[in-house]
């Protein structure tokens, strides 16, 4: 059974788009973007509030179904874990461990999955020596390998 990890914000849910919405002159050209340290714990509704990109949970339940472990693995601050959760169950993500670190090299050297899902160009390069990275591209992550654009046409494992 292999194990497969994936980011939340801007892997599966459009967390960007939400913030385009909320915060004047946020913009995807600046990366990442100036957001005061409390802004989330002050405003969870932009967390709540994201959609889940097209095709994502129906390519994770399918993953499950067919006999992958699946893993969450976030930067999200810990008090945000059941509520993230909720995001999870809400938008049809399959339900599995949630972890809340911005250790997220820690999380892979200690699980050893067989693939990482993000979207971040920082937590790329601190994995992409450990396990195999697919990167849902977004215009800040032009430049790297295995990068898909939609959860449609999300690679077949295995």
């Amino acid at each position: 059974m292999s194990l497969l990890v994936f980011d939340i914000d801007n892997t599966l849910a459009d967390t960007k788009g939400e913030l385009m919405k909320r915060v004047a002159g946020f913009t995807e050209t600046i990366y990442p973007f100036p957001l005061s340290a409390d802004f989330f714990e002050m405003n969870p509704d932009v967390l709540l509030g994201a959609e889940a990109f097209e095709d994502a949970a129906e390519t994770l339940q399918r993953l499950n179904k067919a006999g992958s472990k699946i893993m969450y693995v976030t930067a999200r601050p810990p008090w945000f874990k059941s509520l993230t959760r909720h995001w999870l169950m809400l938008n049809g993500f399959p339900l599995a461990t949630i972890i809340c670190t911005s250790n997220k090299r820690e999380v892979v050297e200690r699980f050893k999955p067989s693939l990482l899902v993000d979207d971040a160009p920082y937590e790329i390069e601190r994995v992409i020596d450990l396990v195999e990275v697919l990167v849902p591209a977004k215009p800040y992550n032009e430049g790297y390998v295995n990068r898909f654009e939609s959860w449609a046409v999300f690679p077949q494992l295995g």
